[in-house]
């Protein structure tokens, strides 16, 4: 049989003893550590997982604003471009009006002054007729009269020419 000595059973005792300290005043804590700091790892996991479904709702809105707002850009452009276009015909259009009426009134003054010209050289004209006729009418004309008459009128015709 076994014998039982008393060393042994101090020896258990001391081991039991310091089984019960060491888990009360060891193992315990520890656990709660441990358990406080898996607890601490979980929260901060699933804070990581609410942050980056944040995130990703934040990108995904972003690009969402993005995308609009580029497509609202591209809205503005061609709508300040189609205007840009109306008007720049709008100026052409009246550019060309401009020259239009330009080019008429130049024409006009060319015509007034042409009338000018032809009534100046009626005038003239007739203003030598008169003259060719009163001096026939005073006398009889000879060939040399009617010669002197011829140059007299074309001295005349070419003094009122400016020549």
């Amino acid at each position: 049989m076994l014998k039982l000595d008393l060393n042994l059973l101090w020896t258990v005792v001391d081991v039991l003893i310091l089984y019960v300290l060491l888990r009360k005043f060891l193992f315990k804590p520890i656990q709660n550590v441990l358990d406080q700091r898996q607890k601490t790892i979980e929260a901060d996991i699933e804070a990581a997982q609410t942050s980056k479904t944040e995130a990703a709702a934040a990108l995904t809105t972003a690009q969402d604003k993005l995308r609009n707002v580029d497509n609202e850009a591209a809205a503005r452009r061609e709508a300040y471009e189609k205007q840009a276009e109306v008007e720049k015909q709008q100026l052409l259009a009246d550019a060309q009006k401009q020259a239009d009426e330009i080019v008429a009134a130049g024409k006009a003054a060319v015509e007034i002054e042409r009338q000018n010209k032809l009534r100046e050289a009626d005038a003239q004209a007739t203003a030598l007729a008169r003259s060719m006729c009163e001096k026939l009418l005073k006398h009889n004309l000879t060939a040399q009269d009617d010669d002197q008459l011829l140059d007299d009128l074309l001295q005349k015709a070419g003094a009122g020419n400016g020549n």
